[in-house]
């Protein structure tokens, strides 16, 4: 299984938010899993495997 964050928004002047982890057995289905979980009603839904995502800076 692998992981992905998933990010999307409705309109382009929306900052894309991150929507929950998804986790599929492969890429080839991501595309279906996430439009099936989060409909298609976005104008951008993007998705980036969990292990690739870098934080680039963190306030705690």
């Amino acid at each position: 299984m692998t992981k992905y964050q998933v990010y999307g928004r409705k309109e382009y002047s929306e900052p894309l938010v991150l929507l929950a982890p998804l986790e599929v057995q492969s890429g080839a289905e991501l595309k279906e899993t996430a439009l099936k979980q989060y409909g298609n009603d976005w104008i951008e839904l993007v998705a980036a495997k969990e292990e690739d995502v870098v934080e680039v800076a963190l306030k705690r």
